[in-house]
């Protein structure tokens, strides 16, 4: 076989091998930019929630105010980046606890990554 030959059958390779990379590549991109509004979101959760609970565990402060706190900041914060935020918040006399839930904006249709913090810290107490 010579080399036309080879040629002629090559022929529209690269259209087939393009058109099969082109849309795996576009999920890639898409799941990269996913993943990163998924941890901006947690980012901006536990923001709020570490704000909030410096609120609850102060001297003399209360779970309903920390949780007030967070909703506050959260409010500001997010945007549209974290979908249904709640807040719950919990004060005993040793430590004190903020929890944000929510979920992630979706760039995948149909994709719902959640997104859940808590964080807790000693009550502040004076001697």
């Amino acid at each position: 076989m010579n080399r036309a030959a080879a040629r002629r059958r090559d022929r529209g390779a690269a259209s087939v091998e393009l058109v099969l990379a082109t849309p795996l590549l576009m999920v890639l991109l898409m799941a990269a930019v996913q993943f990163a509004i998924w941890q901006h979101a947690a980012h901006m959760a536990r923001a709020a929630a570490n704000e909030g609970l410096q609120t609850a565990r102060a001297y003399g402060s209360s779970a309903a105010a920390g949780k007030a706190d967070t909703s506050t900041l959260l409010a500001s914060l997010s945007g549209n980046v974290l979908k249904d935020p709640q807040v719950s918040a919990s004060r005993s006399t040793t430590t004190a606890s903020v929890t944000v839930t929510g979920r992630a904006a979706s760039v995948i249709p149909g994709l719902s990554l959640p997104v859940t913090i808590t964080v807790t810290a000693p009550v502040e107490r004076v001697p």
